[in-house]
Protein backbone atom coordinates (compact mmCIF):
# COMPACT_ATOMS: atom_id res chain seq x y z
CA UNK A 1 0.00 0.00 0.00
CA UNK A 2 1.69 3.20 -1.15
CA UNK A 3 0.99 6.68 -2.43
CA UNK A 4 -2.54 7.91 -3.03
CA UNK A 5 -4.01 4.40 -3.25
CA UNK A 6 -2.58 3.58 0.15
CA UNK A 7 -4.05 6.69 1.67
CA UNK A 8 -7.40 6.02 -0.03
CA UNK A 9 -7.59 2.51 1.35
CA UNK A 10 -6.58 3.67 4.77
CA UNK A 11 -9.02 6.57 5.13
CA UNK A 12 -11.82 5.63 2.73
CA UNK A 13 -12.55 6.24 -0.90
CA UNK A 14 -13.36 9.35 -2.86
CA UNK A 15 -15.76 7.46 -5.13
CA UNK A 16 -19.51 7.20 -4.67
CA UNK A 17 -19.39 3.51 -3.71
CA UNK A 18 -20.76 2.51 -0.34
CA UNK A 19 -18.08 2.22 2.34
CA UNK A 20 -18.11 1.83 6.11
CA UNK A 21 -16.05 5.04 6.39
CA UNK A 22 -17.00 8.34 4.80
CA UNK A 23 -13.60 9.84 5.54
CA UNK A 24 -12.14 11.43 2.39
CA UNK A 25 -8.85 12.83 1.18
CA UNK A 26 -10.18 16.34 1.71
CA UNK A 27 -10.85 15.47 5.38
CA UNK A 28 -7.33 14.16 5.69
CA UNK A 29 -5.94 17.31 4.08
CA UNK A 30 -7.92 19.49 6.53
CA UNK A 31 -6.45 17.67 9.48
CA UNK A 32 -2.97 17.70 8.03
CA UNK A 33 -2.85 21.45 7.37
CA UNK A 34 -4.44 22.27 10.75
CA UNK A 35 -7.65 23.94 9.50
CA UNK A 36 -9.84 21.36 11.25
CA UNK A 37 -8.17 22.05 14.58
CA UNK A 38 -8.57 25.80 14.05
CA UNK A 39 -12.29 25.37 13.39
CA UNK A 40 -12.75 23.36 16.58
CA UNK A 41 -10.79 25.90 18.63
CA UNK A 42 -12.72 28.77 17.05
CA UNK A 43 -16.02 27.07 17.91
CA UNK A 44 -15.16 26.63 21.58
CA UNK A 45 -13.64 30.10 21.80
CA UNK A 46 -16.83 31.69 20.47
CA UNK A 47 -18.88 29.54 22.82
CA UNK A 48 -16.78 30.82 25.74
CA UNK A 49 -17.19 34.41 24.50
CA UNK A 50 -20.95 33.97 24.48
CA UNK A 51 -20.86 32.68 28.05
CA UNK A 52 -18.71 35.62 29.13
CA UNK A 53 -21.05 38.08 27.43
CA UNK A 54 -24.05 36.47 29.16
CA UNK A 55 -22.28 36.70 32.52
CA UNK A 56 -21.42 40.35 31.92
CA UNK A 57 -25.01 41.07 30.93
CA UNK A 58 -26.15 39.47 34.18
CA UNK A 59 -23.69 41.65 36.12
CA UNK A 60 -24.95 44.73 34.32
CA UNK A 61 -28.55 43.87 35.22
CA UNK A 62 -27.54 43.33 38.84
CA UNK A 63 -25.81 46.72 38.93
CA UNK A 64 -28.99 48.36 37.64
CA UNK A 65 -30.90 46.64 40.45
CA UNK A 66 -28.32 47.77 43.03
CA UNK A 67 -28.50 51.37 41.84
CA UNK A 68 -32.31 51.41 41.83
CA UNK A 69 -32.44 49.90 45.32
CA UNK A 70 -29.84 52.33 46.67
CA UNK A 71 -31.78 55.29 45.28
CA UNK A 72 -34.94 53.95 46.92
CA UNK A 73 -33.08 53.56 50.22
CA UNK A 74 -31.86 57.16 50.09
CA UNK A 75 -35.41 58.38 49.44
CA UNK A 76 -36.75 56.28 52.33
CA UNK A 77 -33.98 57.50 54.65
CA UNK A 78 -34.59 61.14 53.72
CA UNK A 79 -38.33 60.72 54.28
CA UNK A 80 -37.71 59.18 57.72
CA UNK A 81 -35.41 62.04 58.72
CA UNK A 82 -37.82 64.75 57.54
CA UNK A 83 -38.35 67.11 60.54
CA UNK A 84 -42.07 67.45 59.68
CA UNK A 85 -42.56 63.74 60.41
CA UNK A 86 -41.36 64.34 63.96
CA UNK A 87 -43.59 67.29 64.76
CA UNK A 88 -46.63 66.84 66.99
CA UNK A 89 -49.91 67.16 65.17
CA UNK A 90 -53.58 67.37 66.06
CA UNK A 91 -54.72 63.77 65.85
CA UNK A 92 -58.40 62.87 65.76
CA UNK A 93 -59.41 59.69 67.59
CA UNK A 94 -62.69 58.11 68.62
CA UNK A 95 -63.46 57.61 72.32
CA UNK A 96 -64.18 53.89 72.75
CA UNK A 97 -66.55 54.48 75.69
CA UNK A 98 -68.62 57.40 74.38
CA UNK A 99 -68.08 56.90 70.65
CA UNK A 100 -67.40 60.61 70.30
CA UNK A 101 -64.54 61.97 68.22
CA UNK A 102 -61.74 63.60 70.18
CA UNK A 103 -58.79 65.67 69.10
CA UNK A 104 -55.40 65.57 70.82
CA UNK A 105 -51.88 66.68 70.09
CA UNK A 106 -49.55 63.75 69.44
CA UNK A 107 -47.08 62.29 66.97
CA UNK A 108 -48.53 60.64 63.90
CA UNK A 109 -47.47 57.13 64.84
CA UNK A 110 -49.08 55.56 61.80
CA UNK A 111 -47.00 57.78 59.49
CA UNK A 112 -43.84 57.16 61.54
CA UNK A 113 -44.37 53.39 61.51
CA UNK A 114 -44.96 53.43 57.76
CA UNK A 115 -41.77 55.45 57.21
CA UNK A 116 -39.70 53.09 59.40
CA UNK A 117 -41.05 50.01 57.59
CA UNK A 118 -40.32 51.56 54.18
CA UNK A 119 -36.79 52.34 55.32
CA UNK A 120 -36.23 48.79 56.62
CA UNK A 121 -37.58 47.22 53.41
CA UNK A 122 -35.36 49.41 51.23
CA UNK A 123 -32.34 48.72 53.47
CA UNK A 124 -32.88 44.95 53.27
CA UNK A 125 -33.23 45.15 49.50
CA UNK A 126 -29.86 46.88 49.16
CA UNK A 127 -28.19 44.33 51.45
CA UNK A 128 -29.49 41.53 49.23
CA UNK A 129 -28.60 43.03 45.85
CA UNK A 130 -25.22 44.37 46.98
CA UNK A 131 -24.23 40.95 48.31
CA UNK A 132 -24.70 39.53 44.82
CA UNK A 133 -22.73 42.30 43.13
CA UNK A 134 -19.38 41.86 41.38
CA UNK A 135 -18.44 45.50 42.01
CA UNK A 136 -15.68 46.01 44.56
CA UNK A 137 -16.84 49.59 45.26
CA UNK A 138 -20.46 48.51 45.77
CA UNK A 139 -19.41 45.78 48.22
CA UNK A 140 -17.07 48.13 50.08
CA UNK A 141 -19.75 50.81 50.62
CA UNK A 142 -22.37 48.22 51.54
CA UNK A 143 -19.92 46.76 54.07
CA UNK A 144 -19.38 50.20 55.61
CA UNK A 145 -23.15 50.68 55.86
CA UNK A 146 -23.50 47.31 57.60
CA UNK A 147 -20.72 48.34 59.97
CA UNK A 148 -22.54 51.54 60.94
CA UNK A 149 -25.70 49.52 61.55
CA UNK A 150 -23.89 47.01 63.77
CA UNK A 151 -22.48 49.84 65.89
CA UNK A 152 -26.03 51.12 66.41
CA UNK A 153 -27.66 47.69 66.88
CA UNK A 154 -28.31 48.02 70.63
CA UNK A 155 -29.91 51.43 70.27
CA UNK A 156 -32.01 50.22 67.35
CA UNK A 157 -33.20 47.27 69.40
CA UNK A 158 -34.47 49.65 72.07
CA UNK A 159 -36.88 51.19 69.56
CA UNK A 160 -38.05 47.87 68.11
CA UNK A 161 -35.64 47.41 65.20
CA UNK A 162 -33.62 44.21 65.32
CA UNK A 163 -30.51 43.54 63.24
CA UNK A 164 -30.48 39.87 62.18
CA UNK A 165 -27.52 37.57 61.61
CA UNK A 166 -28.04 38.17 57.87
CA UNK A 167 -27.56 41.93 58.52
CA UNK A 168 -31.18 42.67 57.62
CA UNK A 169 -33.66 44.72 59.70
CA UNK A 170 -36.88 43.52 61.34
CA UNK A 171 -39.38 46.01 62.77
CA UNK A 172 -41.51 45.36 65.87
CA UNK A 173 -44.30 47.92 65.39
CA UNK A 174 -45.71 47.65 68.91
CA UNK A 175 -42.30 48.26 70.48
CA UNK A 176 -41.65 51.09 68.04
CA UNK A 177 -44.80 52.96 69.06
CA UNK A 178 -43.87 52.65 72.73
CA UNK A 179 -40.29 53.80 72.21
CA UNK A 180 -38.83 56.98 73.67
CA UNK A 181 -39.31 59.77 71.14
CA UNK A 182 -35.97 61.32 72.08
CA UNK A 183 -34.20 58.07 71.16
CA UNK A 184 -36.10 57.85 67.88
CA UNK A 185 -35.12 61.40 66.95
CA UNK A 186 -31.52 60.67 67.90
CA UNK A 187 -31.49 57.74 65.48
CA UNK A 188 -33.54 59.17 62.66
CA UNK A 189 -33.03 62.93 62.52
CA UNK A 190 -30.19 65.40 62.29
CA UNK A 191 -26.71 65.46 60.83
CA UNK A 192 -24.60 62.35 61.47
CA UNK A 193 -27.55 60.39 62.83
CA UNK A 194 -27.85 56.69 61.96
CA UNK A 195 -30.30 57.36 59.13
CA UNK A 196 -28.20 60.27 57.85
CA UNK A 197 -25.19 57.90 57.57
CA UNK A 198 -27.28 55.29 55.77
CA UNK A 199 -28.53 57.95 53.35
CA UNK A 200 -24.93 58.94 52.60
CA UNK A 201 -23.86 55.32 52.06
CA UNK A 202 -26.88 54.69 49.83
CA UNK A 203 -25.72 57.55 47.60
CA UNK A 204 -22.21 56.09 47.50
CA UNK A 205 -23.55 52.64 46.58
CA UNK A 206 -25.66 54.14 43.79
CA UNK A 207 -22.66 56.05 42.38
CA UNK A 208 -20.46 52.95 42.60
CA UNK A 209 -23.04 50.86 40.72
CA UNK A 210 -23.40 53.54 38.04
CA UNK A 211 -19.61 53.85 37.65
CA UNK A 212 -19.13 50.08 37.36
CA UNK A 213 -22.01 49.79 34.87
CA UNK A 214 -20.37 52.48 32.73
CA UNK A 215 -17.13 50.49 32.84
CA UNK A 216 -18.93 47.41 31.55
CA UNK A 217 -20.40 49.47 28.70
CA UNK A 218 -17.19 51.29 27.71
CA UNK A 219 -14.01 49.56 28.71
CA UNK A 220 -14.95 46.42 30.62
CA UNK A 221 -15.39 42.75 29.99
CA UNK A 222 -18.75 43.02 28.26
CA UNK A 223 -17.46 45.54 25.71
CA UNK A 224 -14.26 43.58 25.10
CA UNK A 225 -16.21 40.38 24.60
CA UNK A 226 -18.47 41.96 22.00
CA UNK A 227 -15.47 43.46 20.23
CA UNK A 228 -13.82 40.03 20.19
CA UNK A 229 -16.88 38.31 18.75
CA UNK A 230 -17.56 41.00 16.13
CA UNK A 231 -13.86 41.22 15.21
CA UNK A 232 -13.69 37.46 14.79
CA UNK A 233 -16.68 37.48 12.44
CA UNK A 234 -15.15 40.30 10.36
CA UNK A 235 -11.84 38.45 10.00
CA UNK A 236 -13.64 35.30 8.90
CA UNK A 237 -15.74 37.19 6.34
CA UNK A 238 -12.63 38.78 4.81
CA UNK A 239 -10.73 35.49 4.73
CA UNK A 240 -8.19 36.56 7.36
CA UNK A 241 -6.91 34.11 9.94
CA UNK A 242 -8.57 34.57 13.31
CA UNK A 243 -5.47 33.89 15.45
CA UNK A 244 -2.22 32.08 15.12
CA UNK A 245 -1.77 28.81 16.93
CA UNK A 246 0.87 30.43 19.17
CA UNK A 247 -1.52 33.16 20.29
CA UNK A 248 -4.21 30.58 20.87
CA UNK A 249 -1.88 28.67 23.16
CA UNK A 250 -1.06 31.85 25.08
CA UNK A 251 -4.78 32.48 25.65
CA UNK A 252 -5.22 29.23 27.53
CA UNK A 253 -5.51 29.86 31.29
CA UNK A 254 -6.65 27.86 34.27
CA UNK A 255 -8.39 29.25 37.35
CA UNK A 256 -8.01 27.47 40.68
CA UNK A 257 -10.22 28.36 43.67
CA UNK A 258 -9.09 25.52 45.95
CA UNK A 259 -7.37 27.87 48.40
CA UNK A 260 -10.42 30.14 48.66
CA UNK A 261 -12.80 27.19 48.98
CA UNK A 262 -10.66 25.78 51.79
CA UNK A 263 -10.72 29.13 53.59
CA UNK A 264 -14.53 29.28 53.36
CA UNK A 265 -14.82 25.65 54.47
CA UNK A 266 -12.75 26.37 57.59
CA UNK A 267 -14.93 29.37 58.44
CA UNK A 268 -18.10 27.27 58.06
CA UNK A 269 -16.63 24.53 60.26
CA UNK A 270 -15.75 27.09 62.91
CA UNK A 271 -19.27 28.49 62.68
CA UNK A 272 -20.81 25.05 63.28
CA UNK A 273 -18.56 24.45 66.30
CA UNK A 274 -19.45 27.82 67.82
CA UNK A 275 -23.18 27.18 67.33
CA UNK A 276 -22.79 23.84 69.13
CA UNK A 277 -20.79 25.46 71.95
CA UNK A 278 -23.41 28.18 72.42
CA UNK A 279 -26.18 25.57 72.80
CA UNK A 280 -24.41 23.67 75.57
CA UNK A 281 -22.65 26.60 77.32
CA UNK A 282 -24.07 27.45 80.76
CA UNK A 283 -21.90 30.47 81.49
CA UNK A 284 -23.62 33.67 80.23
CA UNK A 285 -20.26 35.40 79.91
CA UNK A 286 -18.72 32.68 77.75
CA UNK A 287 -21.90 32.39 75.72
CA UNK A 288 -21.69 36.10 74.90
CA UNK A 289 -18.07 35.67 73.83
CA UNK A 290 -19.02 32.77 71.56
CA UNK A 291 -21.95 34.74 70.11
CA UNK A 292 -19.69 37.70 69.42
CA UNK A 293 -17.19 35.50 67.60
CA UNK A 294 -20.01 33.79 65.70
CA UNK A 295 -21.30 37.13 64.51
CA UNK A 296 -17.85 38.08 63.24
CA UNK A 297 -17.55 34.81 61.32
CA UNK A 298 -21.03 35.22 59.80
CA UNK A 299 -20.06 38.70 58.69
CA UNK A 300 -16.84 37.38 57.16
CA UNK A 301 -18.72 34.60 55.37
CA UNK A 302 -21.24 37.07 53.93
CA UNK A 303 -18.33 38.70 52.12
CA UNK A 304 -16.19 35.67 51.29
CA UNK A 305 -18.79 33.03 50.43
CA UNK A 306 -19.60 34.77 47.13
CA UNK A 307 -18.68 34.20 43.50
CA UNK A 308 -17.09 37.64 43.40
CA UNK A 309 -14.67 36.89 46.25
CA UNK A 310 -13.78 33.53 44.70
CA UNK A 311 -12.98 35.12 41.35
CA UNK A 312 -10.95 37.93 42.93
CA UNK A 313 -8.83 35.55 45.00
CA UNK A 314 -8.51 32.62 42.62
CA UNK A 315 -5.09 31.50 41.42
CA UNK A 316 -4.84 32.08 37.66
CA UNK A 317 -2.10 30.33 35.69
Amino acid sequence: MSGVSGISSLFGTTSGTSQTSSFSLSDYASIKNGSYGKLVKSYYRNEENEKTAAASEKSSANLASVRSGADSLKSAADALSDPKLWEKKKIKTKNEETGEEEEKEDYDWDAITKAVNSFADAYNGVIGSSGNSDSKDVLRNASWMVGDTEKTAKLLEKVGIEVGSDNKLTVNEDKLKEANVGTLKLLFTGHNSFVDKVSSKASSISRAAAKTAATYTKDGTWSNTLNSVVGSQIRKATGQSDKTEDSEKSDKTTTNTDKVDDEIKQLKNRKEKLEAQIKKEYSPERRREYEKELKEIEKELSVKDTDYYRRQNAVVS
